[in-house]
């Protein structure tokens, strides 16, 4: 699985999972990172976190509900700690309404639906919006357990209202036209919407419509115990 980090003059989006810091940690040093922002406090987002405060000694901001969590060493199942590493406790900053860099201002937008307390980053000036985990692609093939689809229709629906065209995404990388694709996305999502409601007034049960629906099985799906 590929997970992609930002830096944008000094401010560095996610900070990646701490089972790729051989590649990721020299990387950092090199960049002359002055501040941090993370989407979220997913393993995959923040779990090089801890290193980062310790050795570049820069402020770090996270959503402020999303805290308390950051506070504890990460708790979550073995598959994840095999795929991700650890993820250590680190102090964070409440995430401050406008990140500012020497030449880049961005918007901090809470943007709940993958993760309860999740941020995406926008330029306006610039048409960048850093998504984090809200877009991964058009289609939606498999969600997390935590996931909450009602939740990230109506963010997705908030986004398209801005102006943007390039979206950077934490696993699928850069993507121009990204409102054309984010467009998809919701679109793709809207129309699934309406396809499990009708089913359910038919009578089938949720096992019967996802069967239905997608009608084949993913690795990951009895990998996590069923979490995806």
């Amino acid at each position: 699985t590929k997970v992609f980090v930002y830096n944008v003059d000094g401010l560095l989006i996610d900070c990646g999972p701490q089972s790729r810091a051989e590649q990721f940690r020299p990387w950092f040093r090199e960049q002359n990172i002055k501040q941090v922002a993370l989407t979220h406090n997913h393993e995959d987002h923040s779990g090089n976190a801890r290193w980062i405060q310790d050795e570049l000694k820069v402020p770090i901001y996270l959503h402020e509900l999303a805290i308390p969590y950051a506070l504890e060493e990460g708790a979550y199942p073995i598959y994840r700690h095999d795929m991700w590493g650890n993820r250590h406790p680190f102090d964070p900053q409440p995430m401050p309404e406008t990140i500012a860099t020497e030449k880049y201002k961005f918007q901090t937008l809470d943007t709940p639906g993958h993760a309860i307390y999740h941020t995406c980053f926008y330029e306006p000036n610039q048409g960048w919006l850093f998504t984090g985990d809200l877009y991964l692609g058009t289609r939606l093939l498999v969600c997390f357990f935590e996931e909450n689809i009602r939740q990230t229709i109506d963010t997705i629906g908030e986004l398209l209202k801005l102006d943007f065209d390039t979206i950077f995404c934490a696993h699928a990388g850069v993507i121009e036209n990204g409102k054309v694709r984010l467009q998809k996305k919701y679109d793709h999502l809207r129309e699934l919407q309406e396809q499990v409601a009708s089913m359910r007034a038919a009578g089938k049960t949720d096992r019967e419509i996802d069967d239905e629906l997608n009608g084949f099985g993913l690795d990951i799906t009895p990998l996590s115990g069923g979490e995806w």
